[in-house]
């Protein structure tokens, strides 16, 4: 059955009489509102544009302030293209993966299980390749109908039992950290085909394919929600799923595919890791959660303030990585990167609050 976004009132729709007298009304009133409260009222607008561009672009500002401070701090190893490539290339995978979380965030369901699944994919592609000597074409599919059957698991527990999305990709986070283990036997699978070594460390313009790859996959999740039917429905479900359900649009097959997706993006992150890094560690499931949802929650914050989005979920990804191989290149301990992304996290959920409580009120 087809669904219809939801309607906008057309501007040449005629206007019943009584609203035309009120608009007479309204308009001899404002005509007549004294010279001061005029311009006390175009002053509080600039004002409002002025504090919605700098939410819009505080991030990035943010960014380009810790460049500059690293750029003078640390000048003979920070502003190197050495530098720049590491932190473009080590965060390819991130970005893939997390660009796919963004759709799920969109509808307004949590998806903790990224991790564990991008584990999951790395390590069944090297077990599949390296220990059962399966060629890559045949690896591929398998990879990734298992993601997509994690996915679909995770939906049905969400959607179909109306349990509580954290809640149960948490616990679906630890079930496939646990069989991730299982199948490896928790040994790290060196080793990856030719083929997939190939296309995860050659480079174009001097960046790796991985690099351009989540670039396009950027463009393409920017699409789909910023300029496709198939984006608004996934933003009206997250803002009120029931007014959308009224609406008529098919929510739960939103959040469904939303979730699915999720998961066949981590899939395709994990081969491209697994590519990548040389290897397959089962144990590395943890390490992507608390970057991964810093960054999503952080992006809800830059270009599209109060929406989860695809640039600002990339800049937000580079912002955080900037920030540790800064301190990283100043002789900070390792701690510091938990406290640094941990306090993005916390400070990008406030920030969020604090933007809807205003738009609340206004």
């Amino acid at each position: 059955m087809q669904t219809d976004a939801p309607q906008t009132p057309s501007p040449h729709a005629e206007v019943p009489p009584s609203c035309k007298e009120a608009q007479t009304r309204a308009g001899s009133t404002a005509a007549a509102a004294p010279p001061g409260r005029t311009k006390s009222a175009e002053v509080r607008r600039a004002s409002g544009g002025a504090v919605d561009l700098f939410q819009r672009y505080a991030v990035l500002l943010v960014l380009v302030a810790l460049v500059a401070v690293y750029s003078v701090l640390a000048p003979d190893t920070f502003p190197t293209m050495d530098t720049f490539r590491v932190i473009t290339s080590t965060q390819a995978v991130l970005i893939v993966a997390v660009l796919g979380l963004t759709l799920p965030f969109a509808a307004g369901e949590f998806d903790l299980s990224f991790g564990a699944v991008i584990v999951w994919a790395s390590t069944l592609t090297a077990v599949l390749t390296k220990q059962q000597e399966w060629p890559l074409a045949a690896a591929v599919p398998v990879v990734l109908v298992s993601c997509l059957l994690w996915g679909a698991l995770n939906a049905l527990f969400v959607v179909g039992f109306g349990i509580s999305s954290m809640v149960t990709t948490l616990g679906s986070s630890t079930v496939i950290i646990g069989l991730t283990l299982a199948v490896s036997q928790s040994q790290v699978i060196a080793g990856p085909p030719e083929l997939l070594t190939n296309l995860t460390t050659g480079k174009l313009l001097g960046l790796p394919y991985p690099v351009w790859f989540s670039f396009a996959v950027a463009v393409v999740v920017w699409l789909i929600l910023e300029h496709t039917p198939l984006g608004r429905y996934l933003y009206f479900t997250g803002e009120g799923r029931e007014v959308a359900r009224l609406s008529g649009l098919p929510v739960d097959r939103l959040r469904t595919g939303a979730l699915i997706a999720s998961a066949l993006f981590c899939g395709v992150a994990g081969m491209i890791s697994f590519g990548r890094l040389g290897s397959a560690d089962p144990n590395l499931g943890s390490s992507f959660l608390l970057p991964g949802a810093a960054a999503v929650f952080l992006g809800a914050t830059v270009v599209r303030p109060g929406r989860f989005n695809a640039w600002g979920t990339v800049i937000a990804v580079y912002l955080l990585v900037t920030g540790v191989t800064g301190l990283q290149l100043l002789g900070g301990a390792g701690w510091l990167e938990n406290v640094f992304n941990g306090g993005a996290l916390v400070l990008a959920v406030t920030f969020a609050h604090v933007v809807a409580r205003r738009r609340t009120r206004v």
